[in-house]
């Protein structure tokens, strides 16, 4: 029998439509956050770039910069690396969900940035899945308990759709002149819990909120992320500001349809532009 799924849930801003969510949870919970986050003071548009560790760890991160892994993980993006505040960073997420079948992070000593650069950059995992291969429909189906599993599309020609899951590298963003976590929420969580809130990170400059990672229907929308107190990952340590309860293991589908068709050729060069 699978076993559940612990999840925490930001509950002092709007809650969405989620079908794992209990219908009797604690709504006397999520009317208290509100009402504690209306007192509370506005945010600061102050900096999460912490200057003096990332100018320590400059040799550090030239290593990093020449991975090629990291240059197709932020391909047509602006980013750099430094050393963030976590304490600082914005949350887009709503939940955060700990499958108790994973091993936990093992937590370094503070100021151990060996250790921290390897968690911050860590080697890409590869996808596990199950793949069927339909012959009748030429349908290629692939099933996965992880809830990062997608497609994209690749620059090599041999491959050009290839699986992923989520990126191996740590990530923060900034937008609108605000600091957001982008990849890297479980980390984050348990390294504020165990004290401390200092990370080597991939810093990514947003110009779009798309390039932010947050557009997605079950994130916080724009308008709360720009909010005058919008939801920080250090929230998701605050009972106060959390319910926390457990949802059902869920496995992710991916399905490949590939289709054959001829037609009437077009006069064409041979580079393959029209002429």
């Amino acid at each position: 029998m699978m076993q559940p799924i612990r999840t925490l849930e930001l509950v002092g801003w709007d809650m969405d439509e989620y079908e794992f969510r209990p219908r009797s949870f604690d709504r006397n919970r999520a009317a208290m956050a509100r009402a504690e986050i209306a007192q509370q003071q506005p945010l600061i548009g102050g900096s999460a770039l912490c200057e003096e560790e990332t100018i320590l760890l400059r040799d550090a991160f030239a290593k990093q910069d020449s991975r090629t892994d990291l240059r197709a993980e932020l391909n047509c993006l602006n980013w750099s690396l430094g050393v963030v505040d976590l304490r600082q960073l914005l949350s887009f997420q709503r939940r955060l969900s700990f499958h108790p079948t994973l091993p936990a992070m093992r937590v370094p000593e503070r100021g151990d940035w060996a250790a921290l650069m390897d968690i911050a950059f860590s080697v890409p995992k590869p996808a596990v899945y199950d793949a069927v291969h339909d012959i009748s429909t030429n349908t290629i189906t692939l099933r996965s308990s992880n809830p990062n599993l997608h497609l994209r599309v690749s620059a090599e020609s041999a491959s050009l759709i290839t699986v992923h899951t989520q990126s191996p590298f740590f990530e923060v963003a900034r937008y609108a002149g605000r600091w957001f976590l982008r990849d890297g929420y479980h980390r984050a969580f348990q390294l504020l819990r165990a004290g401390i809130s200092k990370l080597p990170a991939v810093i990514v400059e947003a110009r779009t909120f798309e390039e932010l990672g947050a557009a997605q229907p079950h994130f916080f929308c724009e308008s709360v992320l720009l909010a005058e107190r919008a939801p920080c990952v250090t929230d998701f340590l605050d009972p106060s500001m959390t319910i926390a309860y457990q949802r059902p293991q869920t496995i992710t589908t991916l399905r490949i349809t590939m289709h054959e068709s001829i037609a009437i050729a077009t006069d064409r060069d041979d580079s393959g532009e029209q002429t």
